[in-house]
């Protein structure tokens, strides 16, 4: 049986997953928006007892992730990129993979002083699993991270993804980037006074996998928000795969008398 822990399951997937995308066919680009970010809460041992197979069955067959990251400065500028990549295994027991990139830039009215200040140390930290950063310095700056997870047994539609696994936009000094490259997610928004962040890599050597979001902010009058959420679609339970794990259940409780 496969005893591999949620996080490394997940992020194996992942690379996967953005490997067969690199190579394929680029869709027609839409005007549609991606949908609203919900959260759902899962508890601590749900989330600790799966291990990627059940009753011989592949649990997590397949998943979505969807990010978006905002930033507006005091002078109107602003900046925004939003991606989407899913995998889902399909019956011949590849992946079918579909990829939607997209980012922003306005350069706003200029004026005003150029922020000086500097912020480091948060994008070294190492992390395994999820981890959200906030460094601020400045008045009247706001900044959200939401990470969120949902199972379900049905994932959505890929109708209007763009096929691209990157873009880029850039207006004077205001910069936004994301790209579904290098083994794993990237995203970053920069301007004056401000770096924004959110990266997904794979699981290495002593590691499980990162989900990391990030926000440095030394100037005033800015806000941001970093929103990503993880959609894992698990197998459906056959009513025989149910009867045998109630059997088992049933069995281990006589044995326990």
């Amino acid at each position: 049986m496969n005893r591999h822990t949620l996080p490394r399951a997940l992020f194996s997937v992942l690379v996967a997953g953005a490997a067969a995308a690199q190579s394929a066919a680029a869709l027609p680009p839409s005007s549609d928006t991606l949908p609203p970010v919900k959260a759902y809460v899962v508890d601590d041992a749900t989330l600790a007892g799966l291990t990627g197979k059940y009753m011989g069955a592949n649990m997590l067959v397949g998943l979505r992730i969807d990010v978006t990251s905002t930033l507006h400065n005091a002078h109107s500028g602003s900046a925004h990129a939003s991606g989407t990549l899913q995998v889902r295994r399909n019956a011949t027991g590849g992946f079918d993979v579909a990829v939607d990139t997209r980012s922003g830039a306005e350069a706003g009215a200029g004026g005003g002083p150029t922020p000086t200040g500097v912020v480091s140390g948060g994008r070294e930290l190492q992390v395994n699993g999820i981890g959200q950063v906030a460094q601020i310095a400045g008045d009247r700056n706001a900044l959200s991270n939401l990470t969120a997870i949902n199972f379900t047994t049905e994932l959505p539609g890929t109708a209007g993804f763009n096929g691209q696994m990157g873009s880029e936009t850039t207006a004077g000094e205001m910069t936004a980037r994301i790209t579904f490259l290098d083994n794993g997610v990237n995203l970053d928004l920069s301007s004056p006074g401000a770096n924004i962040g959110q990266y997904l890599s794979q699981a290495g050597a002593g590691s499980e996998g990162r989900i990391m979001q990030i926000g440095q902010i030394f100037g005033s009058d800015i806000a941001a928000s970093n929103r990503l959420q993880l959609t894992l679609l698990s197998e459906q339970m056959s009513t025989q795969m149910i009867n045998q794990q109630g059997i088992q259940q049933a069995m281990a409780g006589i044995i326990g008398l």
